[in-house]
């Protein structure tokens, strides 16, 4: 059990560190998952890549109170990581709510990351169609008779034992669910980069986007991409959680992506 800590930061970070492939990639999960989320792509890229995965603040084994749930150290936070693991850099693959880490990363820190998949998220980047689609998502959930809008409404039809361990995991968030208040931080506006910073994302950019997402529909990201300089866009069957609904096809499309990228 590894731990990235940092004097002037209360809280401690959990992450794990699996495979010893030269290029690293550093795996931030969504605001419905932690570390152990990723259960179903490490063991296929741990094959040639090193691999990071980190409990968000707040989520898992990182621990904090609600006070501490701040958006903004999401980036200091996966520094801690990356120090702690000793590496200069990583390609980041981000999970929604872990795209305000990517994003915020790639601004503050482009030396530390190499490039940036975006599963399913607008990155905390201030793109009003994305913002207003967040707001209305539980409304579309609900027309829709989905368990949640993290997962396409039919999902637990056809995976009942997916839906279920997505529910476990999602039950091991102890700040974040506890206080609906610290997880409400993702909605305010200081917690989104401004619109006009997209196009400063100088580095190799994925979109992931899927076909029955309740909370950023296709037509959201495609948007979206049309802000980045260097981006290409891939669309899945799958609901808002292509990562764990169709691993498939997400680890593939990522795997591409990755395999693309110059060596460093």
């Amino acid at each position: 059990m590894a731990f990235a800590t940092k004097p002037d930061s209360p809280v401690d970070i959990y992450y794990t560190d699996t495979g010893s492939g030269r290029e690293v990639i550093f795996f931030c999960h969504g605001a419905g998952g932690n570390s152990t989320s990723w259960w179903q792509q490490i063991p296929v890229f741990a094959d040639t890549y090193r691999c990071l995965a980190h409990d968000h603040r707040g989520f898992g084994r990182s621990p904090c109170t609600p006070d501490q749930f701040q958006v903004e150290a999401f980036a200091d936070d996966a520094i801690a990581v990356l120090d702690a693991a000793h590496v200069s850099n990583a390609h980041f693959v981000c999970q929604s709510m872990g795209g305000w880490t990517g994003v915020r990363m790639a601004l503050k820190h482009p030396d530390r990351v190499r490039s940036l998949v975006l599963s399913d998220t607008i990155g905390g980047i201030a793109l009003p169609s994305g913002m207003e689609s967040m707001r209305t998502m539980d409304a579309r959930a609900r027309a829709a008779g989905a368990l949640t809008p993290a997962l396409a409404s039919d999902y637990p039809r056809r995976n009942p034992t997916g839906a279920f361990l997505y529910q476990e995991l999602s039950a091991f968030n102890i700040v974040a669910f506890a206080s609906r208040g610290a997880l409400q931080k993702l909605f305010e506006p200081e917690s989104f980069v401004p619109l006009d910073s997209a196009s400063s994302l100088n580095l190799p950019v994925l979109i992931v986007t899927s076909s029955k997402d309740l909370i950023w529909p296709p037509e959201v990201l495609r948007e979206l991409a049309g802000y980045l300089p260097d981006v290409r866009v891939v669309e899945v069957d799958s609901g808002h959680s292509p990562y764990f609904e169709n691993p498939l096809a997400f680890n593939a499309a990522v795997m591409e992506f990755l395999d693309s990228q110059p060596a460093s």
